[in-house]
């Protein structure tokens, strides 16, 4: 990438959901500002002065946004303070303080500006070797005389915002690759934490299973098995539930607030659905055969009941009620799917139809996954998995090797 033409803007989130805080800033951002590139992200210690409070040491995320835009810098400046308090973020806070977001101007093409107001290139890129690295990640040329990137670079940990990943914690004793690893409340709550804190765009807590020959708990069953654990984590932002139980939804739905509902079985009633609508979730439905004509129906009839087409995303049903290789011709032609304008959940996790090209067991079965993300990566908008972590790792590796030998 040339740096002619071109704008660097910094990211930076210690408070909140930081991941869900980048992807509302991109959002706002992309009203005004065309994104060309974009830098992993990494985490990094807070920098603070010294006898800074204990409290604010809280550790940051941190991306490199790249594009242009026909604000000129001044007026930027301006409409990215406004973005900066929209998202809640305190302008009048000290400086080094913790934040929701923090956006920086870092270059504005060949532009050099020194005011009170606004200072390009910005004074402590110099100061931050990470800012530097991410930087050369995308390819910008960093002027010789602020350039001071060297290999000792470090970072906390590294992350994506893309392909968006769905975490699935079964608090179930049955589920087939992972049951009863998640059913004492303790446990839960320790991956669910980790989960959020690693970068899941959603956690979708289950607590009845679906394998083959499952056994269906009752409605008062799995609202015991997820009670205690919302009482906990409830206040986490990004809380998926998977139920196609009326009773389930209607119960926990008046107490928690939840990112989406998966209904893998298509038998919640309408008046369910419209509760579903009116709380503004997303909503989940799976294809229970691939008949256009039947999911065009589908689509129609959610639609009346009042989800929006945006809130509404396709699972293709991998493994449910298929043979292995009806999974293999669903993934190939995933992209039709595509034609009913809607987002697409993949949720091909440890499942069986990789047996095809592995003898491992389904709990060993991560790195075949993660082959099968990366062959549906680019058309399936999110990923339901279990492994986050090595998912994270890597698409990490994948994006920094595409973006720095480009």
């Amino acid at each position: 990438m040339g740096n002619h033409g071109m704008i660097c803007l910094a990211l930076g989130s210690n408070l909140g959901n930081r991941f869900e805080n980048f992807r509302s800033a991109l959002a706002e951002l992309s009203k005004f500002f065309d994104v060309k590139t974009t830098s992993h992200i990494i985490e990094t210690e807070a920098i603070l002065p010294e006898g800074a409070p204990p409290e604010w040491n809280i550790p940051y995320l941190n991306m490199i946004v790249a594009g242009n835009s026909h604000c000129p810098p001044t007026e930027l400046l301006d409409k990215i303070k406004t973005i900066e308090a929209k998202l809640g973020r305190n302008l009048n806070a000290e400086v080094w303080s913790p934040r929701i977001i923090d956006i920086d101007i870092l270059f504005y093409n060949d532009e050099h500006i020194n005011t009170e107001k606004l200072s390009i290139p910005h004074r402590q890129i110099k100061n931050r070797d990470f800012i530097q690295f991410l930087l050369n990640e995308i390819g910008y040329e960093i002027p010789q005389n602020i350039k001071t990137y060297s290999d000792q670079y470090m970072a906390l940990n590294h992350f994506v915002l893309e392909p968006k990943m769905v975490a699935i914690v079964n608090v179930t004793p049955d589920s087939f690759s992972d049951g009863g690893n998640f059913l004492a409340v303790d446990r839960a709550e320790a991956h669910i934490n980790d989960l959020y804190n690693n970068g899941a765009q959603v956690i979708e807590l289950g607590a009845q299973s679906t394998r083959p020959g499952y056994k269906e708990v009752s409605a008062s069953e799995e609202i015991s098995r997820l009670s205690e654990i919302l009482e906990r984590c409830g206040y986490i932002d990004c809380l998926g539930l998977d139920s196609y139980q009326d009773d389930v939804l209607k119960v926990l739905m008046k107490n928690y607030k939840f990112k989406w509902i998966n209904d893998q079985k298509s038998r919640l009633s309408d008046e369910t659905l419209k509760l579903i609508a009116a709380s503004g979730a997303k909503f989940v439905t799976m294809l229970q055969h691939m008949d256009v004509d039947w999911f065009a129906q589908r689509l129609a009839y959610l639609e009346n009941l009042g989800l929006n087409r945006e809130n509404i995303i396709i699972d293709p049903g991998i493994g449910f009620g298929k043979t292995r290789l009806q999974n293999v011709e669903i993934t190939k032609n995933l992209s039709r799917i595509k034609e009913f304008g809607c987002d697409i959940l993949y949720g091909h996790s440890r499942k069986s139809f990789m047996t095809l090209f592995s003898s491992a067991q389904a709990s060993d079965r991560d790195i075949e996954t993660i082959a099968v993300s990366n062959f549906v990566d680019g058309i399936a908008d999110y990923l339901r998995i279990h492994n986050l972590k090595d998912h994270m790792k890597f698409f990490v590796a994948k994006r920094c090797m595409e973006t720095m030998t480009n």
